[in-house]
């Protein structure tokens, strides 16, 4: 077999947000799956017809081998978070259940197998930090060490910390150590703030005027910033959505079916917005309906978060 040199896999792929960071980095994909059409759709526009539409728990690593000559260099995985996050207020209480008997929550299960038998140089798993509860954790290095890897590093992450411009706390499981570097902080401002409002013709088709909804059109114009038009309840915290944001602090969580409104402007921002909330690069493109590129950027993972992980993985090996 040949050289295996940077080529990534990506499980639960999604519409190429993490990918793009590695590719910033070097990285070549050549082999993505997802069970979203429009997912697919978007990572094969931004990195060639590598990206398959299907169901990671009925998927084989001999199908993405016999297209390789060689084991891939890097697997990454992103299963689905409903089963485990603290927003889903219909989670299972039991958090060994939601691994085990939850037919999604046992996706995770699935990208473990398949990066057992797809032997990688190195892998990343990324979810919600809720998919450690209970013993989770030791679960899942047991299953890891069931398909012959040792024990892996669960590395907590906080997004803002490496200079992304919103928040977000995830555990990234793999075989590799990442230490926060703790950068300062990046703005709303650092982000959007040299857009145009999307009103005017601008260089994005993703950069679209999108107005509240007309229910909530008469309390946006005196919500300060730091307040939101709706509050919702998961399985442990209050939730806002329709949150003003403060052009000077970070970004909230950027989540698939959250909205955010303008720091000054009566109006959402506009998925182009969100991309830039998570370092999407503005080369990378969107695709599907209005309501599908929001759940694109929001179920991503920062791109230049995974540019640094990248960098760290590469610094490590040995050539």
């Amino acid at each position: 077999m040949g050289n295996s040199y940077l080529t990534l896999v990506d499980l639960f792929c999604g519409g190429g947000g993490a990918s793009a960071g590695y590719h910033m980095a070097g990285f070549k994909s050549v082999f993505a799956m997802d069970v979203a059409e429009h997912c697919v759709n978007t990572y094969n526009l931004n990195f060639g017809n590598v990206a398959h539409l299907g169901d990671i728990s009925t998927l084989h690593a001999y199908k993405i081998l016999e297209n390789l000559d060689d084991f891939p260099f890097l697997v990454t995985a992103s299963p689905p978070c409903e089963p485990y996050t603290k927003a889903n207020e219909r989670r299972i209480k039991d958090p060994y259940y939601r691994m085990f008997d939850d037919p999604i929550g046992r996706l995770m299960l699935d990208a473990i197998r398949l990066i057992g038998d797809l032997e990688p140089k190195f892998y990343i798993i990324e979810n919600v930090i809720g998919v450690l509860d209970g013993n989770n954790d030791e679960l899942i290095a047991d299953e890891f060490e069931r398909v012959g890897f040792s024990r892996p590093h669960f590395n907590v992450l906080e997004a803002a910390e490496w200079g992304i411009p919103s928040k977000r706390k995830r555990v990234f499981i793999s075989n590799v150590k990442f230490d926060s570097p703790k950068l300062p902080s990046r703005t709303v401002r650092d982000a959007i703030g040299d857009l145009i409002p999307p009103q005017y013709p601008n260089d994005f088709e993703d950069h679209v005027f999108v107005p509240v909804p007309p229910k909530y059109a008469s309390k946006v114009i005196s919500l300060p910033e730091g307040q939101g038009l709706v509050y919702f309840k998961g399985a442990k915290n209050q939730y806002v959505n329709y949150l003003r944001l403060n052009m000077d602090k970070p970004a909230d969580v950027v989540m698939g079916k959250s909205r955010f409104l303008h720091p000054i402007e009566d109006r959402l921002l506009s998925p182009r917005e969100h991309a830039r909330l998570m370092t999407f690069p503005d080369a990378h493109k969107l695709s599907g309906s209005l309501e599908q590129m929001y759940d694109i950027v929001g179920e991503a993972i920062p791109s230049l978060l995974t540019y640094q992980l990248a960098k760290t993985i590469l610094d490590k090996a040995r050539f």
